[in-house]
């Protein structure tokens, strides 16, 4: 008895067919240096500094949306006062409704620069659902 299970094992144990290639290793392999219409950004591309970039942020229940149709509503406000056409880039990065606000505001003067700033300031500065961060390049990918 004991030497037919040695003799079963030892079939069993020989029966499997032992692969010395890797799963799929007959599929070529991709090319990865070749740019391909997946790839986000171009590495040669200049970074651009953002005057202002205003972040709606997520703590587990998605952006404040009153606050960012506040936000909304100030620049359509301040365009209409001031007779500019402030437009920001809309980034939105998170699984939540999470964007950035990126303002390039060279075109304006001093005065409407400081204006404008002030105005985004007093909308957010009573919340923690949005960050506002100057001069910097956009950390999230357009």
């Amino acid at each position: 008895m004991r030497t037919v299970l040695i003799i079963a094992a030892s079939i069993l144990l020989f029966s499997c067919k032992n692969s010395s290639q890797a799963m799929d290793s007959t599929k070529p392999v991709p090319d990865t240096t070749k740019p391909t219409n997946l790839t986000k950004g171009d590495a040669n591309q200049e970074k651009v500094i953002y005057d202002m970039i205003v972040s709606f942020i997520s703590k587990g229940e998605g952006i404040d949306h009153e606050l960012k149709d506040k936000v909304d509503a100030r620049i359509t406000l301040f365009n209409k006062e001031n007779k500019t056409d402030i437009q920001p880039e809309i980034v939105g990065w998170g699984r939540e409704g999470e964007k950035d606000y990126n303002f390039v505001l060279k075109n304006l003067s001093t005065e409407v620069h400081k204006k404008f700033v002030a105005a985004m300031e007093e909308e957010v500065k009573s919340t923690d659902m949005a960050n506002i961060t100057f001069n910097q390049p956009s950390v999230h990918k357009r």
